[in-house]
């Protein structure tokens, strides 16, 4: 599940262009957007902002660890400092107060709601007895 909210955050990211509150990016600097598309190694063309230079940050996104009660994901090193660098610039990709957008939010919900019934259902197969008392 870490992998696939992960995938989410990326295309949330990249192909939405938008950041943890749902909101576009703020824009380039005139300087940054004129200089992109020349980068030869860039992953990333236009004017849009998808956090998308050479693509280095997004594929660091990674599961850093998981517990029987979650998963952590994020970026190490230098991406998780582009990541800070980004949210000082006003493109806030989480936060504490909000990890994932309201959509990834929703979807592991849905998971998490299925893999509670999937294992209530597999739990009460069998009879449960109460005794009360001696």
């Amino acid at each position: 599940m870490g992998d696939e909210i992960a995938d989410r955050v990326r295309v949330h990211t990249q192909l939405g262009g938008k950041d943890v509150h749902g909101k576009a990016f703020k824009k380039y600097s005139p300087g940054y957007a004129e200089r992109k598309p020349k980068i030869k190694r860039g992953g990333s063309t236009g004017s849009k902002v998808n956090l998308t230079l050479t693509g280095d940050m997004m594929r660091n996104l990674q599961v850093r660890g998981f517990n029987k009660n979650g998963v952590v994901i994020g970026w190490s090193g230098v991406n998780a400092q582009k990541v800070g660098w980004n949210d000082e610039m006003g493109r806030t990709v989480t936060t504490k107060a909000k990890p994932v957008s309201s959509g990834i939010e929703r979807f592991i919900n849905k998971q998490v709601d299925s893999s509670v019934k999937k294992n209530t259902k597999e739990a009460t197969k069998k009879p449960i007895t109460f005794t009360i008392g001696k």
